[in-house]
């Protein structure tokens, strides 16, 4: 019994070896979207009152050539403790943006996980804490206002926006524009890199995907709103 035990065991850790080695990526990639751009480009999908900063998107694991990695095989599940750990971090910043409810909101993060996490060569804590950490060590918004890139319902070049990141983050970022109804380019989400431990920033390709160098609207829907993160 204990033979067979042993080789039922040993096959299990092999097969997760070797999906450990089919699913190696190359570096992070840590979406942050503008919560009223989304609004704005998916009507209907948003709840009444959404953060006026940038949240989390996802965090994807990224191959610099070879296709988009998602649902990976893995042993893997996230745990409810690690969203009741993480419960006041993740309603600020990554957000469900159609509630507000915590307990409707888990699927959103049990999603993502699911998705992206899976092709994490990590443990789910991990995954989320890297994503959240990440979020927290700078305010998009700020830099973006400190560039003079304000909510004035001016639209800027694309370029400015990148420079301005590059600046002062002292590395290159992607950004993605989506357009309204109307036509418009609004800024969507803004793409930072970080090594395979998800600790160090690194280059991103310092792109514009979706608007290439056409002006954009920064601050889609902008309201003030007394918790600026």
């Amino acid at each position: 019994m204990i033979k067979f035990f042993l080789i039922f065991l040993f096959l299990v850790l092999n097969n997760e070896a070797q999906n450990l080695k089919t699913n190696l990526y190359d570096y992070l990639e840590l979406a942050l979207r503008w919560p009223n751009s989304y609004c704005v480009t998916h009507e209907g999908g948003c709840r009444e009152t959404v953060p006026q900063f940038f949240t989390i998107s996802h965090l994807r694991p990224t191959k610099r050539e070879g296709p988009d990695m998602q649902y990976c095989p893995t042993p893997l599940t996230l745990p409810n403790s690690t969203i009741e750990t993480n419960k006041n971090d993740l309603l600020v910043f990554w957000p469900d943006l159609s509630t507000d409810n915590f307990i409707e909101s888990k699927s959103l993060w049990r999603d993502q996980w699911k998705k992206f996490g899976s092709c994490y060569n990590m443990m789910p804590d991990d995954y989320f804490m890297n994503a959240l950490n990440n979020r927290k060590r700078n305010d998009l918004k700020r830099i973006l206002t400190s560039a003079g890139i304000v909510a004035s319902g001016n639209s800027y070049p694309t370029h400015r926006i990148l420079g301005s990141f590059r600046r002062a983050l002292g590395v290159n970022v992607n950004i993605v524009c989506e357009p309204d109804r109307s036509g418009n380019f609004y800024l969507a989400e803004v793409h930072q890199c970080v090594d395979v431990s998800g600790t160090i920033p690194i280059d991103c390709d310092n792109k514009a995907r979706g608007c290439e160098d056409d002006p954009i609207f920064p601050y889609a829907g902008f309201q003030p709103d007394l918790n600026l993160n």
